[in-house]
């Protein structure tokens, strides 16, 4: 899912986060850097003779948002703060009960092993 949009010039820079993680940065609509990232993650890219890195930096207590920093060698060119899809908790709340289940029936499973 598309979060957020940077324009340089006449380039286009967008930054996606799927529900798993996984972060997409495509310059002009090619995708240029994809990365895993609990709290945020550094990409970088390299725009003519620019080189910019797009910072994330997710909230996941409190506002839980996604902040987005864009810099030009160290310099920040500029920030968007965006509220990370509700969708995505959901998901990630699903995966923890079907993980913590799982892990309760293997102990389960290796108590009735092991005592007989």
């Amino acid at each position: 899912m598309k979060y957020v949009e940077f324009n340089i010039e006449t380039n286009k820079i967008e930054f996606l986060n799927s529900v798993f993680g996984f972060e997409s940065i495509l310059l002009n609509g090619k995708q240029i850097s994809k990365k895993f990232s609990f709290s945020g993650i550094t990409h970088n890219i390299n725009l003519n003779s620019q080189n910019l890195t797009l910072e994330s930096q997710y909230k996941q207590f409190g506002k839980r948002e996604i902040k987005l920093e864009l810099k030009e060698n160290g310099k920040l060119i500029e920030t968007k703060i965006v509220e990370a899809d509700k969708k995505q908790r959901i998901y990630w709340i699903a995966i923890g009960i079907f993980i913590g289940l799982l892990g309760f029936k293997l102990g389960q499973f290796l108590i009735q092993s092991v005592s007989g």
